[in-house]
């Protein structure tokens, strides 16, 4: 049969099935006729001779049948009649369909929302094309790091000597003050975030802009000869409201003309998950956007850039990382000064992103959520055997009419299939109000970054997957135990009820006992958490975080240069210092839990383990009053004064990590006053103080890194924030401030203003925020799921011995011994479960010690805590239904079946 032959015919089964019907019976009834006929000629009796056609013919329904299982289209029309029947039973008990599908949907959509973070954070690729291909270069201070910015005099080399790529380029974060009134009427002055990159940047990424065109290779290749910019679609669209002809037009940077010359896809939001810049400038054109200025194309110290490359076809990322060793013993021989056990590390971007501390999480909260989904799907599976029993009747009536094993575990098949395309849907909304609330979550910035957590087509995947998966979990088993009991039932001589008792009974006791168990695993991890969360908003983070603001400002958006912003910061300390109301004043380069930088440090006398001369260490460039302005002690020494200027010796403060690690160990600290630390120029610094721990703006309890501060005056740059104690309000504090800073320059506005309570709370209590919120969720949610499960078994427990429990009450067996009873079943269910869930969670408890906040995995008041809340809500469930079995009227029991 040809294709269109085939087309037409299902067309027409499919379609116009009475007229194929007809058409049928009318043929079939023609052949009869015949037979009739013929055995008439040879002298059978008009009655005999239909009698004897329709036997040889086979019967008229049976060889319908026959011809309707053979036509094309066969397939679909049992489907759709599959699905009719299934959408019947399904309506017809609204309240299981109900409870199925709000089960389904909790272990659906958790899962779905779970793949959001995890997508986001870590399993998304690159917006560009073949993003699989993108080689990440790191250029780390030692072996002892994976991590580590690149310079631009490094890069040059690495392209003029690597044959291993087919491209290299650079890219680094920057902000720039842009004015586009000029472009468009009626915009104000703002602060952009964006990047400095190589000219070849779009072209490495494989992306073309949509308006205009890329930067040229001459824009690449001359110091601040074409200021020129690539905006984003998301700015093109906010700013300049999608301008076709916005290639040509200037706007303002930092005070500087810039000519737009293109516009990326609005597919494309950087080189990075996290960071969405959006204006792109050349490098070449440093020393108007970044208060380094030109130095930065000059200086080998100086790494602040992440490098992408792709590889020429045929190179191995193992090729190519052999080749960038040979280069960088080349340039640490040529240069020792800036690349002394420097080393270069080639990955692809995704697998750099899988080595950072980012995949703990998901990775852990897709383990729990995982756990939900089984649990959910355990649960529908044991209510599908108890409603599969109390249809046993029917089913096995329908076997008996003729039906197969096959078309009936289809037909069960497929009303569990429409159970999870409605549990995949709820699933669905549920994961989309999940999603919206991780964006609540994220912790405060003023920079477009963060996790970009969206319902696409990734997600909908995972959905569709999950659902499938469901299936599989909570419809096969169930399926064929039906069938088989139901079989069993017509092939001997037991009865419904009998039949039902059997190893599905079993089965539905060591479902909920696996429920009950993955809900005292999912228990304790919630409760660990919870307790973890509790514990970390009490740790100590060294300082005071009360009645202290934070007021940004970065003179350079307007033009400044690195010494008038210095002035300007100085001008204004002085100001805000006399506020009424302030206690202290200061200014840090980087704030706690604002903003974190390190530098390259080596320490006189120190060498580590590998031979490695420098660490990288976190750094602050703050001013006089620092310290006490944040209320950290200095332990030994002094904090910085106003004596410390440019052209006196450069000094720093440490902390006592920076100390134990590099020069004391677990000796006397004090013995570090005096020693000398020196960055990658060699300049001697000394140490003048040591500072107690504190936090810098990881997450709150872990260890505190080594950290080294420098004068602000000495090391600092345009860009610093302002950090006021006040006993006044923060917000009178704040509109005070405003107004000294529009007298100094009424062009000035603060980059960011946060109260520094908030940003510990929403920086360094973020990811015990965020498990504790999950973590407790699935907890929850799979309690009251084994506890559903649990009170839908001891019920139909009860309801199929109702005849049982009616001959004891009258043999004389009290209430309360039948209460005994029926609640011993659900308890000893429950015990059991929460015996091997125990034993599991012991097992697994060391997996979440990482994401702890000074609590131990082996918690004993959340272990016993969460057995008693357990064990609780267990006993109530099997309570209720036992309570209903001391009320049944022994006589009306006596004539159940």
């Amino acid at each position: 049969m040809s294709l269109f032959t085939h087309l037409a015919s299902l067309k027409r089964n499919l379609f116009r099935r009475k007229h194929a019907e007809s058409d049928l019976d009318a043929e079939l009834r023609s052949y009869t006729d015949l037979l009739t006929d013929e055995n008439r000629a040879q002298g059978l009796a008009p009655e005999e001779a239909h009698r004897k056609a329709q036997i040889e013919s086979g019967g008229l329904e049976q060889v319908k049948e026959n011809v309707r299982d053979a036509r094309a289209g066969h397939h679909i029309e049992m489907l759709w009649r599959d699905l009719l029947l299934a959408f019947r039973n399904i309506r017809r008990n609204p309240v299981f369909t109900l409870i199925v599908v709000l089960s389904l949907a909790l272990g659906i959509g958790a899962n779905a929302a779970i793949f959001s973070i995890a997508d986001a954070l870590i399993l998304r690729p690159l917006p560009v094309p073949n993003a699989g291909e993108i080689i990440v270069v790191d250029t780390a201070a030692s072996k002892l790091s994976r991590y580590g910015g690149s310079s631009y005099l490094d890069y040059v080399d690495f392209r003029a000597r690597a044959r291993s790529f087919q491209s290299l380029a650079i890219s680094q974060p920057i902000s720039a003050g842009m004015n586009s009134s000029a472009v468009a009427p009626g915009s104000r002055p703002e602060n952009v975030y964006g990047a400095m990159v190589s000219g070849n940047l779009l072209s490495t990424l494989q992306i073309r802009p949509i308006v205009g065109r890329d930067f040229l290779p001459e824009e690449d290749a001359v110091p601040d000869k074409f200021p020129v910019a690539i905006i984003s679609y998301s700015l093109w669209n906010r700013v300049f409201a999608k301008d076709p002809a916005i290639a040509g037009k200037q706007i303002k940077l930092n005070g500087h003309s810039f000519t737009i010359v293109g516009v990326t896809p609005q597919s494309f939001t950087g080189t990075d998950l996290f960071f969405r810049p959006e204006i792109f400038v050349p490098n070449m054109m440093s020393a108007e956007i970044t208060a380094d200025g030109v130095d930065i194309l000059k200086q080998r110290t100086y790494r602040s850039y992440s490098m992408y490359g792709r590889l020429n076809p045929g190179i191995t990322v193992a090729q190519a990382q052999a080749e960038m060793n040979v280069i960088m013993s080349g340039l640490e021989r040529e240069h020792p000064e800036s690349n002394k056990d420097s080393v270069a590390i080639v990955r692809t971007e995704l697998a750099r992103r899988m080595e950072t501390g980012l995949v703990a999480m998901p990775s852990i909260l897709g383990a729990l959520v995982v756990l939900v989904l089984v649990i959910a799907c355990a649960n529908v599976a044991s209510l599908l055997m108890a409603r599969a029993t109390s249809r046993l009747k029917e089913t096995a009536t329908r076997i008996a009419l003729g039906a197969s094993r096959a078309r009936l575990v289809r037909q069960f098949l497929t009303e569990s299939a429409v159970l999870a395309a409605f549990g995949g849907a709820a699933g669905t909304l549920l994961a989309y109000g999940c999603i919206q609330g991780f964006h609540v979550l994220m912790p405060l910035s003023e920079r477009p970054e963060g996790p970009d957590f969206r319902l696409d087509m990734r997600t909908f995947i995972c959905v569709v997957i999950a659902s499938a998966v469901a299936v599989l979990l909570f419809g096969l088993a169930p399926a064929f135990m039906a069938v088989k009991e139901a079989w069993s039932a017509v092939m001997s001589t037991r009865s419904a009820a009998s039949a039902s008792r059997s190893f599905s009974a079993v089965a539905r006791r060591v479902l909920i006992g696996g429920q009950i168990a993955l809900s005292v695993v999912l228990l304790m991890v919630g409760g660990l958490f919870l307790k973890s969360f509790s514990r970390a908003q009490n740790v100590d983070v060294g300082f005071n975080p009360h009645h202290l603001l934070l007021v940004t400002i970065d003179p350079l958006l307007q033009g400044y240069s690195t010494d008038q912003a210095s002035r300007f910061h100085e001008q204004l300390l002085q100001r805000v210092a006399a506020l009424p109301g302030v206690t202290s004043a200061t200014v840090a380069a980087k704030a706690p839990f604002l903003a974190e930088d390190s530098w390259d440090l080596s320490i006189d006398g120190y060498t580590a383990p590998g031979g490695e001369k420098f660490q990288d260490v976190v750094t602050s460039e703050v001013d006089p009053k620092y310290f006490s302005t944040m209320q950290i002690p200095i332990l030994y020494g002094r904090e910085f004064a106003v004596t410390d200027t440019k052209k006196s010796p450069l000094v720093a403060v440490v902390n006592e990590t920076l100390v134990r690690n590099f020069i004391a160990g677990a000796g006397d600290i004090s013995k570090a006053l005096g020693h000398i630390i020196r960055l990658r120029d060699n300049l001697p610094i000394q140490i003048v103080g040591i500072s107690k721990d504190s936090s810098v703006g990881d997450q709150l309890g872990t260890p505190p890194p080594p950290v080294f501060y420098v004068p602000y005056v000495q090391q600092g740059s345009s860009k610093a924030t302002l950090v006021v104690r006040s006993d006044a309000e923060l917000i009178v504090t704040l509109s005070a401030i405003r107004s000294e800073i529009a007298a100094l320059d009424a062009n000035i506005s603060p980059v960011s203003i946060y109260k520094m309570t908030d940003l510990v709370s929403q920086q360094g209590l973020f990811l015990p925020r965020i498990v504790a919120v999950l973590g407790g969720a699935f907890g929850f949610v799979a309690m009251s799921l084994a506890t559903v499960g649990l009170y839908g078994v001891v019920s139909f427990m009860v309801g199929r011995r109702t005849q049982e429990i009616g001959i004891r009450m009258t043999l004389g067996a009290q209430r309360i011994q039948v209460l005994r009873m029926v609640l011993a079943n659900g308890l000893i269910l429950a015990g059991s479960g929460l015996l091997v869930g125990l034993a599991i969670a012991l097992v697994a408890a060391p997996a979440v010690r990482s994401m702890l906040v000074g609590v131990s995995p082996y918690d004993p008041t959340t272990f016993v805590a969460i057995s008693a809340v357990l064990l609780a809500a267990t006993a109530v469930a099997s309570f209720l239904p036992a309570a209903r079995a001391t009320r049944v009227d022994p006589i009306l029991a006596l004539r159940h079946e």
